[in-house]
């Protein structure tokens, strides 16, 4: 093990991190009224096992959560130096999905373990709603709005292949809209689903635990929410959609099977500033806000060598060599990324890992250039004028800090709260949920502690 490196934890080379920052009063200042409200969005997921000594037979539950919060409302809370909770109650509203998938074992109408997942996934994608713009609009409308257009969804989705014989489908391919469709392969004919488009299917373990599976499901899903609410605001009121701040649990990334998604969400985002700057008004202030993972750890090593008030730009070279650990040349991101992220040195010390969309749009990574006389070259990417809502979307993080947690962000805090799950008494809870729908014996424990009547799951 002596010989194994920790880039996260190196001594930091404070010349190469200061190069890197500005402060954020120095940062691009965009024409754009400040933020009214603010947006942000979590989710958790539990997968319990189903029957006391069969670990196999497992279940999978996942919740997500968005809270609205009226920021005037919020700062204004304050009283004599003291916080109205009151008031702070007022100043959110809550909206939570929430779901439950087959694991392992457990089957849908003779499907097979992966075929059961896709049945019940479009199901949990056609019944998550939200009704706060007029008509319900499901996750699934979302899917299909990042494949169309602002206020115009795709009328339907072309599948890369049949998730049961692995075709391209014959002629023009395997199409497949909001009623779902079959394989136009004759020897196949496959029921498909929208939601096969995220190909979260192929990573479903028939005997084993899909805890993997069942995290791809809840983060497109928060993805999925995010956008609803965008999409809801542009087709009612834009004005209000320029005053908004978004905000998402972790980077502006979606990873393994999910990962061509990406391309859809860089599309809606370039789309939706080129259709609000028709009318003259800004765009809305999105970012990803990370809680954990190497960036994170590297953030706090770090965190000394970038001044409160200061932003560090974290270029390529850089995080291949001192964070990812591969060599200066290699293209990161370029798979999973529709933001770029950020270090922030918050004015009160803490650090903030940020991830932020460019505007009005283009890809937040390129693959580096080397340059002979100069080393490399600085991309369009890794330039503050690709970012101008960085500045305004800093400082509005700024203000809404909290001694909740490290590092917090009220919003994001609150957007915790509403969806999480809770470990232990809540694992019981949801293990005797399964028992009871499945029909299967009840942990004794469970029994003695949680009286209440069949649910309808």
């Amino acid at each position: 093990m002596k010989n194994w490196d920790i880039p996260s934890l190196a001594d930091p080379d404070e010349s190469e991190i200061t190069a890197r920052c500005v402060a954020v009063s120095d940062l691009p200042l965009e024409r754009r009224p400040a933020p009214a409200f603010a947006l942000a969005f979590d989710g958790s997921s539990q997968e319990v096992e189903a029957k006391a000594g069969y670990p196999s037979i497992r279940v999978g539950f996942f919740q997500i959560a968005g809270v609205y919060v009226d920021i005037l409302r919020f700062l204004g809370a304050a009283n004599d130096g003291l916080l109205d909770v009151r008031e702070l109650e007022r100043a959110q509203v809550t909206q939570t999905v929430n779901s439950v998938l087959p694991g392992s074992n457990v089957f849908v109408g003779g499907a097979s373990g992966s075929g059961s997942l896709r049945i019940e996934l479009e199901r949990a994608f056609a019944s998550s709603r939200i009704t706060d713009f007029g008509p319900p609009f499901s996750l699934t409308d979302a899917l299909l709005t990042i494949h169309g257009a602002p206020g115009s969804p795709a009328s339907s989705i072309k599948l890369s292949k049949c998730p049961v014989c692995g075709s391209a489908g014959i002629g023009v391919g395997n199409f497949v809209d909001i009623e779902g469709s079959h394989c136009n392969e004759p020897l196949c004919g496959s029921p498909l689903y929208v939601t096969d488009v995220l190909r979260i299917y192929e990573e479903f373990a028939e005997d084993s635990s899909n805890v993997l599976t069942l995290t791809r499901a809840m983060n497109i899903s928060e993805r999925l929410l995010l956008v609803s609410y965008l999409d809801g605001f542009y087709r009612t009121s834009r004005k209000s959609l320029s005053n908004g701040l978004f905000i998402t649990d972790g980077p502006l990334a979606v990873y393994g099977p999910i990962a061509p998604m990406k391309s859809q969400f860089s599309s809606y985002w370039e789309q939706l500033c080129a259709g609000l700057e028709r009318e003259d008004l800004a765009p809305p202030l999105l970012v990803g806000i990370e809680k954990t993972g190497r960036f994170v750890d590297h953030a706090h090593a770090i965190r000394e060598a970038i001044l409160p008030g200061h932003v560090m730009m974290l270029d390529t070279p850089y995080v291949n060599r001192h964070i990812v650990n591969q060599p200066e040349d290699h293209f990161y991101g370029k798979d999973e990324f529709y933001g770029r992220r950020f270090l922030y040195r918050t004015t009160t010390g803490e650090v903030l890992v940020v991830t932020v969309p460019r505007v009005p749009g283009g890809p937040p990574y390129e693959k580096p250039s080397f340059d002979g006389a100069s080393g490399f070259a600085r991309q369009a990417s890794e330039s503050w004028e690709s970012y101008p809502t960085l500045r305004a979307t800093l400082e509005s993080l700024d203000s809404l800090q909290t001694r909740l947690y490290p590092d917090a962000v009220i919003p994001v805090a609150l957007a915790h709260s509403a969806s999480s799950l809770p470990l232990g008494t809540g694992k019981s809870v949801l293990t005797l949920l399964a028992q009871q729908n499945l029909g299967m014996p009840q942990d004794s424990v469970s029994v003695s502690r949680f009286q209440f009547s069949r649910p309808k799951v």
